[in-house]
Parts: structure tokens; C-alpha cells; sequence
């Protein structure tokens, strides 16, 4: 009988030619799949499939609008280069022509606007793997001089302050389910200093009430683009009428019964004195099947629920109608309820770290731009002049 040391050994496999080696270090053959270890499994990946995961994660690096707003730049800056005589190249563009683009629109457009034009121009020169010719020193050139003889002041959205808000919450009937969903929008939008990015973002997961108001999760922001995400407290107002937590509160019960096909809550109103809108109450929890959805939808004419979430520009779109409706003077849009919130605070007492926290702004700088006018009338020296 024979033993495993009596066996005969294996021969040993024969080592891989030259000619092998380099086909390996080569890679496999154009449209073949890639087997790709991960984790002890073996996954194949067509090189297509990579492509497509390559274009999907350089989409993910800038906001949907913002991408919006860029093929909108390039394509008038192609259409500009193509009606140049003779046309000139829009991809890769000189240097020269970038420049002589941003003089030929310097009368017409905003400096804001040109700026916004090369950040499109520099992207699409980027992922294209051309030099970007927003870097060169003759067009940086150009874009200073042009903001210094066409400088405008920048435009800007009226601020919700807090009598604006309440003018407003007087417009909303707290029985129609549109109302409803635009005063727990408004309130949630103004103490939360959202951006309308922000409160279109919001599922019903990330607003979360507590014993001391509500948790507002903020998944991604302009100042977060890797969506690392931060909580914001929103504390309970001393007026039922305008507190955010109670407002979510009615948003979501009407919500649910609306789902249900129940005719809303009589009781559940933001001014009512019932159980659904005492803070000392229980927690009201969302209906099993909400979490996952988006925190705001649409809401038809006929007063029956969306299953959509609004979008940015509808969030907008309901400010400014809402004001107008208010008949409020200005121009409201969806930053109205950040500028708001920074206008009031400041001018109420907050302190310029507390908003800036609260808001997210990166800089102090940037912070006291949405102040400015909360601290116009604040320690004014014209009241000491004896006039």
C-alpha cells in the first residue's frame, strides 16, 4: 500500500513565455470584459460598463442645475465660435478667442454671468483633457477689467423677513392640503436657513421631532459636496401659528389621511389647541410607508397628493406666487428664506457665529453679505448725530 510520500510529485506548471508576460502586462484585448477581484469574488466588467461608471461619478462631482446651467454656457459660446469669420474652435479654444468672446458680451451680459460662462468653458475644456484657456493670464485679465468698468450691483431676492413670513401664513387656509404643505415648506424653510436645493433634497426620514423640536438631516449642500451631511435644530415657536414643528407636524398628518383617502383632520390645523399640535403631547410618528419619500410633493388643483417630490424650481416657484399673493413688493425666489433667516437673526440679536453656523457659510465674508441690510438700522451713528 502505497503512502501520500510514495505518490509521485506533480510536475511543475511551465513558466509563462515572454510572449505571455507581455500580453499581460498589456491588458486585455479593445472590448473585451476586465475580471476584477473584489472582496474573494470574481467580477467581470465590460469596458463599456466602466465608461458608463466613469460618466456617472463626473456627474455626481457638480449639481444636477449646475450641469444644466454649463451646457447651456457651452452651447452659446459654440454657437459664438461657429459664427466667427472664418469659425474658430470652441474645443480646444486659444486663449485669444475666450477673450475676444468675453469682450464681444461685455456690454450685454452681467460680469457674474461671463464668469459663470468660463467656469462652464473650463469644465468642458477639463473633462475633454484640453488646457483650460480660463487660465490664461490674458483672459483673467480681461474678466478683471470687465468687472471693474461694467460692475453692476448684484441682484438680489427680498428677504423673508419675520412680518413678511407671518403676512404670508395670514394667506394659508390651514383645511386645503396645498396650504398646509406650504407652510411647513415656508417655516421649515426659513428657520432652517435651506437652501430651495436643500428643502427639495429633504425625505420624511430626515426630519425627526424630538422633545426639543425638530432635527432637520441635511444630507448634501452647497458647502458639503461630499455629502458628508449635518443636523440643524429647529426649536418650537412661541406662536402655534408660525412654529415649524407644529407645521411639519399638520403637514404630515393631513399627508397621511390625504394617502388614505380621508378627508383631513379638522383639529390638526397650526393654530389649533388639540393634541396633534401641543408640543407637551406625544411624538407624532409618520405613517409606515412616508420615510423613505420626499418630505415635500406635489400637491394638484383638485387637492389630491403627488407622489413626486417638488422640485428646486417649483419650491421657488411657490415662494414667489405665495408673496405675491401676500402682495408683498420685490422679487421673492427660493434664496428669500436663507436671506431671510439672516436678516432676522442678526437684526433680532443672534450673533454673526451662531447664523453663520446655523446657515452653513463657510466665511464670516460670505455671511455678512446676506446681513447687510438686518444691520442697517443696528447701532446706527445717524441716530447720534443730534439732527
Amino acid at each position: 500500500m502505497s503512502t501520500a510520500s510514495d505518490a509521485a510529485p506533480e510536475p511543475s506548471p511551465a513558466p509563462p513565455s515572454a510572449d505571455a508576460e507581455v500580453a499581460a502586462a498589456a491588458g486585455p484585448p479593445p472590448g473585451h470584459a476586465l475580471a476584477v477581484i473584489a472582496g474573494g469574488e470574481r467580477r467581470v466588467q465590460h469596458p463599456r460598463d466602466l465608461d458608463q461608471a466613469v460618466g456617472g461619478y463626473a456627474a455626481a462631482s457638480r449639481a444636477a442645475n449646475t450641469w444644466r446651467a454649463y451646457r447651456g454656457d457651452v452651447a452659446h459660446f459654440e454657437r459664438w465660435c461657429a459664427a466667427q469669420a472664418p469659425p474658430v474652435a470652441a474645443l480646444p479654444a486659444s486663449p485669444a478667442t475666450l477673450a475676444r468672446y468675453l469682450a464681444d458680451l461685455a456690454a450685454t451680459h452681467r460680469p457674474a454671468t461671463l464668469a459663470r460662462r468660463c467656469s462652464a468653458i473650463a469644465a468642458a475644456h477639463d473633462l475633454a483633457g484640453y488646457p483650460s484657456p480660463t487660465r490664461d493670464q490674458q483672459v483673467k485679465t480681461v474678466l478683471a477689467g470687465i468687472r471693474r468698468r461694467h460692475g453692476t450691483r448684484p441682484a438680489r431676492v427680498a428677504p423673508a423677513r419675520l412680518d413678511a413670513v407671518r403676512a404670508i401664513l395670514a394667506t394659508l387656509d390651514p383645511d386645503r392640503l396645498a396650504d398646509v404643505r406650504d407652510r411647513a415648506l415656508l417655516l421649515i424653510g426659513f428657520a432652517g436657513a435651506l437652501r430651495r436645493s436643500e428643502l427639495a433634497a429633504l425625505t420624511v426620514a430626515d426630519l425627526v421631532e424630538d422633545h426639543e423640536g425638530l432635527r432637520v438631516f441635511i444630507v448634501r449642500s452647497k458647502t458639503d459636496p461630499d455629502a458628508v451631511g449635518t443636523t440643524r435644530g429647529l426649536a418650537y415657536g412661541a406662536h402655534p401659528a408660525s412654529c415649524p414643528v407644529r407645521a411639519w407636524r399638520s403637514w404630515l398628518l393631513h399627508r397621511g389621511e390625504a394617502a388614505a383617502g380621508r378627508a383631513a383632520h379638522p383639529s390638526a390645523g397650526p393654530g389649533s389647541g388639540s393634541a396633534a399640535t401641543d408640543p407637551a403631547d406625544p411624538l407624532l410618528l409618520p405613517p409606515r410607508d412616508l420615510p423613505g419619500a420626499a418630505a415635500f410633493v406635489a400637491v394638484d388643483r383638485h387637492g389630491r397628493l403627488g407622489q413626486r417630490g417638488l422640485s428646486d424650481r417649483a419650491i421657488a416657484r411657490i415662494i414667489a406666487r405665495r408673496a405675491d399673493a401676500a402682495g408683498l413688493p420685490g422679487h421673492w425666489a427660493g434664496h428669500s428664506l436663507r436671506r431671510g433667516f439672516a436678516t432676522t437673526g442678526y437684526a433680532n440679536g443672534a450673533s454673526e457665529l451662531a447664523i453663520m453656523r446655523h446657515g452653513r457659510w463657510r466665511s464670516s465674508s460670505a455671511m455678512r453679505g446676506y446681513i447687510e441690510e438686518g444691520s442697517v438700522w443696528t447701532d446706527n451713528p445717524t441716530a447720534r448725530l443730534g439732527l
